[in-house]
């Protein structure tokens, strides 16, 4: 069978699946509870923050399984330091891409779970002061994955719990001087749990 052939054969196949499909437009709004954790045991601190945006979904109710994709605009506060203390406010337009899986999609109370990628990309400053001898310097963009589950209500309304999990470093720390008077550059992540309503129209 060549590679045209096995293609129309997909095609066909997905084809009644793809006509079962339910696409929805709807808004989410969260609640951000974020660690900041720089690699040492210094400067962690659970911070509050929120989201709101415009979200995407794909069903196939059928099968029970979805794509979910969102614009939103991120905001999470942290504290570095000890004496003095310096709030940072990360913010950032974060796109979230989720593969999802509905348990009773049809139902009016369902149950499910995702999990995929997200792409930040910073609106602060790249530098912010924390005093004379540190200096917090921000990634322009950043790569993070969402695993997370909830509970689906009527079909418009829906709640979810995640965990955001940066790969690699949100920003880092610099000119922490040790004993010699060198420089340290300290790599800061900022991992966060995610509560979220939805409402789809």
């Amino acid at each position: 069978m060549n590679h045209q052939l096995k293609i129309l054969l997909l095609l066909f196949l997905l084809l009644p699946m793809t006509a079962l499909a339910q696409f929805s437009l709807g808004v989410r709004g969260g609640y951000n509870l974020t660690k900041v954790s720089l690699g040492t045991n210094d400067f962690k601190t659970n911070r509050y923050g929120f989201f709101v945006g415009p979200v995407a979904k794909i069903t196939f109710p059928v099968v029970g399984l979805g794509v979910e994709a969102a614009a939103l605009y991120d905001q999470r506060d942290a504290r570095i330091g000890d004496d003095p203390v310096t709030d940072i406010k990360q913010k950032s337009v974060n796109f979230p891409l989720h593969l999802r899986y509905d348990i009773a999609p049809d139902s009016p109370f369902s149950l499910f779970v995702f999990a995929g990628p997200q792409f930040s990309f910073n609106l602060n400053d790249e530098k912010k002061p924390i005093d004379s001898a540190r200096e917090w310097r921000f990634k322009k963009s950043t790569m993070s994955v969402n695993l997370g589950a909830g509970a689906a209500f009527f079909r418009n309304f829906q709640l979810s719990v995640n965990y955001n999990i940066v790969c690699g470093e949100t920003a880092t720390i610099n000119s922490v001087r040790d004993v010699t008077d060198t420089v340290k550059d300290h790599k800061a992540k900022t991992h966060a749990w995610q509560l979220a309503l939805t409402v789809f129209f």
